[in-house]
């Protein structure tokens, strides 16, 4: 006698069974069953990550004063295309005059010397001096030579004319087309050499920042694809962090998006998913799917009615959801009555 009633409990505790639902079609019909058939996909895109859309870090730099000085003039104003050499900043610096005397003085040392190298070599094929005294003037020429380039190259580095130098003003150019992130000194304001004066970036060369859980970042790889929800721009997956955020505990992952003109913007906060290969997959309408037990259901047609079949919810957006398990393309799927459906699948009755 305690045999049955050990296998009766063992009943009662194993989970629910996916037994068939026996319908007719008169009942299909009262319950307001509609039916749709499951697509395949080979492409399951999973739910969508919060991104930030931020400049590549190749693509952003700082432009500093050359000179110390004070600021006359900062003709652009941020989120502004620049193109390339166009007048970002004007200096006054009482700094250069020095600079472009000492380019002169340096210019006109080598003359002297040239000259001089060239008279002493004369002079020696004529046999009026010796040859130390050649070599002299011309490593004396080799100096000169030397001191004038240092001097232009300081001017060049600093992005000054000789001219301009000589007048004391500096005009900070862009070294290449790029969008004006942030000015960070205002007109009269004075500043140091090397202290910064704008925030370029290259507006071709973004990419995205995802902060993810350490549970999301592990289904992540370098070289997967996330495409940004409106714009469709792919970005790939080039760098995934190894440590955690002490105050988040989350994982910082970039991804570079294409060197194009983008409508996206540095700042700019975006929705991205990642297109993983999915073996087995299936799109359904989303009202197909149903949740009992913690597990998920979908109703396959049968002939005498429905089967309820198991699945894994992958992603849903749009009124669809991708989903995997054991589905037929030629057995449509419940999409409307599905509570209906259900409670009869849970021990009521089709009215």
């Amino acid at each position: 006698m305690k045999k049955p009633l050990i296998v009766f409990l063992l009943a009662l505790s194993l989970p629910l069974q996916a037994a068939d639902i026996v319908l007719g079609a008169a009942q299909i019909e009262r319950l307001g069953i509609r039916e749709a058939a499951p697509v395949a996909t080979r492409q399951a895109a999973a739910a969508p990550w919060s991104a930030r859309v931020v400049a590549s870090a190749d693509g952003e730099w700082v432009v500093t004063a050359p000179a110390a000085g004070v600021v006359v003039r900062v003709p652009v104003v941020e989120g502004q295309q620049v193109a390339a050499n166009a007048v970002l900043a004007e200096l006054r610096s009482a700094a250069l005059p020095e600079q472009g005397a000492a380019l002169s003085q340096a210019r006109a040392a080598a003359e002297l010397a040239h000259g001089n190298r060239e008279r002493d070599r004369a002079l020696h094929a004529e046999g009026l001096i010796a040859e130390r005294r050649v070599r002299e003037s011309e490593n004396a020429a080799a100096q000169a030579d030397a001191a004038l380039a240092a001097a232009q190259s300081r001017l060049r580095l600093m992005g000054v004319s000789a001219a301009d130098a000589t007048a004391g003003r500096v005009q900070v150019r862009a070294s290449e087309a790029a969008t004006v992130l942030e000015r960070m000194v205002v007109s009269g304001q004075r500043v140091s050499e090397a202290d910064p004066l704008l925030r370029l970036a290259d507006a071709r060369r973004l990419m995205l920042e995802l902060n993810l859980t350490v549970g999301q970042a592990e289904t992540v790889r370098e070289g997967d694809l996330l495409v940004v929800e409106g714009s469709g721009e792919q970005a790939r997956v080039t760098q995934i962090g190894w440590g955690t955020s002490d105050s988040t505990q989350t994982v910082r992952v970039r991804a570079v998006l294409p060197p194009a003109k983008s409508a996206l913007r540095p700042g700019l906060w975006v929705k991205a998913r990642r297109n993983v290969p999915a073996s087995g997959a299936w799109i359904v309408p989303a009202t197909a799917v149903s949740h009992h037990e913690g597990k998920t259901w979908v109703f396959a047609r049968t002939a005498q009615g429905f089967r309820p079949v198991e699945v894994q919810a992958l992603s849903q957006e749009s009124g669809r959801a991708t989903v995997t398990g054991t589905l037929d393309a030629g057995a449509p799927v419940a999409v409307s009555g599905v509570a209906a459906l259900k409670a009869v699948w849970l021990g009521g009755e089709a009215k």
